[in-house]
């Protein structure tokens, strides 16, 4: 059964929604944020939608994401793996924020490139990490949208960035306790137990979690109709990898 379209365009989930339907949705939120969206949004959607290579590895990457929430044939299991989905797109980005938010630069950038990419030289490796936040960033943001606008789960919401903020915490005392080894090396490996522990528990909570009604203020803004600009900047992208 295909989910009917609303009159502004937008999925009405009757049923588990397919892989048509997930790739669609996430190109609209992906043009309203690079249109209208907080600064961080549109910077990053706008990296991705002005360069046709970029935009082409993106919507590979995310339709093989989005595939294996389409095999799911209920919608609970598409949900379930929206979520793990989620959690994996929120640890792939955290490096690069990691360096940006923590003003990380010369010999400690360095160091932690190197931890993470120990086979490839420090440019190679932080041209490939900023691709991948860039990547990883929208395609969270697609899938988070997806998750509250059309599964209709207010879990997107609060709760999975409540997740979020755990990781990146935990991230940034990982980096500065174990790896850069700063003057609070101690006391950052010290909480990393109970910092991970918290993250365990917010994962299984976001997991089992019952479905929760989303905000309706955000729902809104997210629901905004994008018209056919949006769907021609798409085709017209389309159109550049066929040339």
């Amino acid at each position: 059964m295909v989910a009917p379209t609303h009159p502004q365009g937008r999925i009405v989930l009757r049923s588990a929604i397919t892989h048509a339907q997930l790739m669609q949705v996430s190109e609209q939120r992906l043009e309203a944020a690079a249109r209208t969206g907080p600064p961080q949004e549109r910077l990053v959607a706008s990296r991705v939608m002005d360069s046709p290579s970029v935009w082409q590895r993106w919507e590979n990457e995310h339709a093989g994401l989005m595939r294996a929430v389409a095999l799911q044939r209920r919608p609970p299991r598409q949900a379930t793996t929206l979520k793990s989905t989620c959690f994996s797109l929120i640890h792939r980005k955290a490096l690069f924020e990691h360096l940006r938010d923590q003003h990380v630069h010369g010999r400690a950038r360095e160091k932690l490139l190197l931890f993470f990419h120990r086979s490839r030289g420090y440019s190679r490796a932080l041209i490939d990490e900023y691709e991948t936040f860039l990547l990883s960033a929208c395609s969270y943001m697609c899938s988070n949208h997806v998750g509250s606008a059309v599964i209709r789960d207010g879990v997107f919401e609060d709760p999975m960035r409540r997740y979020e903020e755990l990781y990146k915490e935990y991230f940034r005392l990982f980096c500065e306790g174990t790896i850069l080894q700063s003057d609070a090396a101690a006391s950052s490996r010290a909480l990393l137990p109970y910092l991970k522990y918290q993250i365990n528990e917010q994962r299984l909570a976001v997991l089992t979690m019952p479905r929760r009604t989303p905000s309706l203020l955000r729902d809104a803004a997210l629901r905004r109709p994008t018209g056919d600009t949006e769907r021609l900047r798409v085709d017209a992208l389309r159109a550049n990898f066929r040339t």
